[in-house]
């Protein structure tokens, strides 16, 4: 039993010491034609059922060589410092004037500027800038 073994595995390390896989072909069956695609609808076969065609040449056993990339040098990171611009100051708001009289178009400030009338308690005044009415006050930004 052991030296029917011991043969066998001598048998198959030859083709193997000659860097030659044992790879059995498989014959064509008799009979059929071999498979090709059908000229009209190449998602289809021509002929079924048929054969694999037989192969061109015997395959070989080739080593797989898997190199490493080359290094490649990174150049430095280039940082840049932007002096940023001095920042805009949000307007300061000035002191609340006093309502001297309100109208349905809007109100006029102890000054008698006219402030015309906008949405709810926000008017405008001759210079375009919002005002808030709060009571008997007026808040312009």
């Amino acid at each position: 039993m052991k030296s029917v073994l011991l043969l066998c595995l001598f048998a198959g390390s030859g083709a193997w010491a000659a860097g030659q896989e044992a790879v059995s072909v498989p014959a064509p069956a008799a009979g059929l034609p071999v498979c090709r695609l059908d000229p009209q609808d190449p998602a289809r076969l021509a002929v079924e059922p048929c054969a694999t065609a037989p192969p061109v040449a015997p395959r070989r056993a080739v080593p797989q060589v898997i190199g490493r990339m080359p290094a490649t040098q990174m150049p430095p990171p280039v940082i840049r410092h932007e002096t940023v611009p001095p920042a805009t100051h949000a307007p300061v708001p000035g002191a609340p004037l006093p309502v001297n009289s309100c109208d349905s178009g809007g109100c006029r400030d102890a000054s008698g500027m006219r402030h015309d009338g906008g949405v709810g308690n926000a008017t405008l005044d001759a210079n375009g800038r919002v005002c808030h009415r709060n009571g008997a006050f007026l808040q312009c930004f």
